[in-house]
């Protein structure tokens, strides 16, 4: 009676095995420790300045960028940044030429923090500039949008990863913008 309950056993477990239904566990000791969202926060910041881009004329800007920053933990210390930047209603005029100019776009930047103080981190997203913004009438040409980078965003954290301060500027021109 007991060889007829083992082999049917070895059966059924068979089947089961074979349709999928029986898995095996393997534990590993290097188990992926879970990555923890410590803060998450998102501003709209007003936009003013003057934009000097490398060979073009200034552009006096006005606008607005929101930025949305979410900041994740290791178990250690230290973590990951991922700050978002999109521009709303941005606009230009050329200080020589008087022409209007369009700054569209997002851009998405990841910096990791060590454990321990954490200084600002600061950010130079991409976006396109448009010109011209209306439509275009001959014998204007149609210029495709040119990548550029008219904005500085700095993030304060703490070194826990906690959001102290977001804010940004127009570039002034520190940057080499092609």
């Amino acid at each position: 009676m007991r060889g007829h309950l083992t082999r049917a056993a070895t059966k059924v477990s068979l089947v089961l095995a074979t349709l999928g239904l029986i898995t095996t566990t393997v534990t590993t000791a290097a188990a992926a420790r879970p990555v923890q969202i410590i803060d998450r926060q998102t501003v709209v910041l007003p936009l003013s300045g003057t934009f000097n881009a490398f060979f073009s004329e200034p552009i006096d800007i006005t606008g607005s960028v929101r930025v949305r920053v979410v900041t994740e933990s290791e178990p250690d210390g230290g973590g990951i940044a991922r700050v978002t930047s999109t521009l709303l209603n941005t606009t230009g005029v050329g200080e020589v030429s008087g022409d209007s100019y369009r700054f569209v776009g997002s851009d998405t930047n990841e910096v990791a923090w060590p454990p321990g103080p954490v200084t600002p981190l600061t950010f130079n997203p991409t976006f396109f500039k448009v010109y011209p913004p209306g439509p275009v009438v001959p014998p204007n040409p149609i210029l495709p949008p040119h990548p550029i980078q008219p904005v500085i965003v700095d993030v304060t954290l703490a070194s826990d990863g906690a959001i102290e301060n977001i804010s940004a500027q127009v570039d002034p021109g520190t940057i080499d913008n092609p």
